[in-house]
């Protein structure tokens, strides 16, 4: 044997004069392997697949023009799922969901106070859910938990919170010009209503054929101002979705990981090469 290499007649030579001592190390390696794999704890994984819907479809226009709504895709792009993946993201979601499942408890948190607790079981909780975008311009989310329910349930639960915030964003929006928009028609109302008194009082034919204009103006607009709030809260109440789901998440049947098969395939591989190369290295020592 070779001082500084092995060749194949040498490894097979160490194989058959060690080979009970490799039989031992990997048997002894494979029920180690065994009893940590029914020790350690079993985690189960649920997925949810969804794909952005597109954002064109909460303009207000597509409930009052339907060749408007022909114009638009169902299906958002690549931006809107890396919005979707953003909001995901987001600390809020995650307090919340820790808040709803009782995460803390579940994951038996430590801490002075209840927000420092909270804090550290968001952190806990980041490590155990996956969120990527598939080639496919779809956002998926995968949850690794120690009960098959809870996985699902908040896989599920945060798909649903995404769309929320989403919808919400969209909401307030419309909101907000809604608001603006009833501020001006009260502001028209009595500018209507002083025009009016204006006009009953004035006896001069044309300052009150300029009056009425005027009144028949404000009028106009108040009634366009009304229309829109209107339409407003049509969209409001009538939010299209932000996404849609694609694989909604389910229980696992089994426990994913650790798994046991795997596992064992690599240490029993494993195991095999590496007591090979302790007793090449030992029967080079030696001969030297």
């Amino acid at each position: 044997m070779s001082p500084t290499s092995f060749n194949l007649i040498d490894v097979i030579a160490v194989i058959q004069k060690r080979w009970k001592s490799i039989f031992i190390f990997v048997i002894v390696s494979m029920l180690i392997t065994i009893v940590t794999l029914f020790v350690v704890p079993k985690y189960y994984r649920s997925t949810t697949v969804v794909i952005p819907a597109s954002p064109a479809l909460a303009d207000k226009a597509r409930l009052f023009n339907s060749n408007i709504q022909n114009l638009y895709s169902f299906l958002g792009n690549s931006d809107d799922t890396e919005t979707l993946m953003g909001i995901a993201k987001l600390d809020t979601v995650y307090y919340q969901l820790i808040d709803e499942f009782k995460m803390i408890d579940y994951y038996e948190t430590k801490g002075d106070n209840q927000n420092i607790k909270r804090k550290n079981t968001v952190a806990l909780l980041k490590k155990d859910i996956e969120i990527n975008k598939t080639e496919f311009n779809q956002l998926k989310i995968v949850v690794w938990t120690k009960d098959n329910e809870l996985s699902k349930n908040i896989a599920n639960r945060m798909i649903g919170i995404i769309e929320e915030t989403e919808q919400n964003m969209w909401k307030e929006v419309y909101q907000n010009n809604q608001k603006k928009l009833d501020e001006s028609v009260k502001d028209l109302e009595a500018q209507y209503q002083k025009i009016s008194d204006s006009l009953s009082m004035n006896t001069n034919t044309f300052k009150k054929e300029m009056l009425e204009s005027q009144r028949q103006s404000a009028l106009e607009q108040i009634k366009q101002y009304q229309k829109s709030s209107n339409e407003i809260k049509l969209a409001i109440a009538t939010t299209p979705p932000a996404l849609y789901v694609i694989e909604k998440a389910m229980a696992s049947a089994s426990a994913d990981r650790p798994n046991l098969l795997v596992d064992l395939l690599i240490v029993f591989f494993a195991s095999i090469a590496f007591a090979i190369t302790a007793a090449l290295i030992y029967e080079r020592n030696q001969t030297n």
